[in-house]
């Protein structure tokens, strides 16, 4: 199957989204079988060659994380989905000091029953911050490129990855006078840190 996919890939030279290295037991039964692991076996049968990229990657190695900065592919991080699951953290800030995009998901209501973009914005700096002990991981401007742009760029969607002229547009009105977002001392940071679904 995963050899048909490739096949259609390079006949309509398209990305490939799937899936990638979400459990520790995925990654290991892949290994078994192949003798690599999920992205390095995907990427020698060709799925990568026209990008493309991995939802979850919670156990990619410094050969994958190679395999991904060298395609360009992107990582879509589920941090709700892989908390409830057990799955494990990405490293997302490994990802970002290699130049790797990654984005935003929240998997779906199986294995996350919130889908609250603002609950994966701040799981994914705060889980950050405790797996590299360092409080300034993955800075709230990273994280809120990752929920927008990086979200849009991830599906293609180019024409609307930013506000600008000829580009469309979703707009919110975040209600910045809450409880939950005072004091107002960094707008940014407040959404990240502290936004709902409710603002």
């Amino acid at each position: 199957m995963l050899e048909g996919v490739a096949a259609l890939a390079q006949k309509y030279e398209a990305p490939v989204y799937t899936h990638n290295s979400e459990s520790r037991a995925e990654v290991e039964q892949c290994l078994a079988r192949t003798g690599m692991t999920p992205a390095v076996y995907m990427d020698s049968l060709g799925l990568f060659q026209y990008g493309g990229g991995g939802y979850h990657c919670t156990h990619l190695s410094a050969a994958d994380l190679e395999i991904f900065k060298a395609r360009g592919l992107y990582a879509v991080s589920n941090p709700g989905s892989n908390t409830k699951l057990a799955s494990g953290i990405a490293p997302v800030s490994r990802m970002l000091e290699l130049g790797i995009p990654v984005a935003l998901g929240t998997d779906g209501p199986a294995s996350n029953n919130c889908l609250d973009m603002f609950r994966e914005m701040f799981l994914v700096t705060g889980l950050q911050k405790l797996e590299t002990r360092n409080a300034a991981a993955v800075r709230a401007d990273e994280v809120l490129k990752m929920a927008c742009v990086n979200g849009a760029r991830a599906m293609g969607l180019d024409d609307c990855d930013s506000l600008a002229v000829g580009k469309q547009a979703d707009l919110m009105v975040i209600d910045l006078q809450q409880p939950n977002m005072q004091p107002l001392n960094h707008p940014l940071k407040n959404l990240v840190y502290s936004g709902s679904k409710q603002n």
